[in-house]
């Protein structure tokens, strides 16, 4: 799912790769970064997958340095990250995740 909001975007979490942090099906506001600074450490960012042009990642920045960005799922049994993927170029850095909704009644059953 894929919503825009100015230069915010609204997602759909898949997998399990954040969890705790995120479920599936929960729904996170993403800040475009554009010209703005770069994330704090720690904080969880959303990158184009660097092997798969379509898909989209969301994981917690752990370093920055002049490889580019290291990025770890907070479930390590479920994450395909920077462990496998090494230094995800800084050019695929799509925003900043600064808000989640939880999942709605309404869809916790499905």
């Amino acid at each position: 799912m894929l919503l825009f909001c100015g230069r915010r975007l609204l997602l759909r979490i898949e997998g399990r790769s954040m969890q705790p942090t995120l479920e599936p099906g929960d729904r996170v506001l993403v800040r475009r970064l554009g010209r703005k600074p770069a994330p704090g450490l720690g904080s969880v960012v959303v990158t184009w997958h660097p092997q798969h042009s379509t898909l989209r990642l969301i994981k917690r920045l752990s370093r920055m340095d002049s490889n580019g960005l290291w990025l770890l799922g907070d479930n390590p049994a479920e994450s395909t990250d920077s462990r496998q993927l090494g230094a995800v170029p800084t050019n695929l850095l799509i925003g900043e995740v600064v808000g989640r909704l939880p999942l709605g009644e309404s869809e916790q059953g499905r």
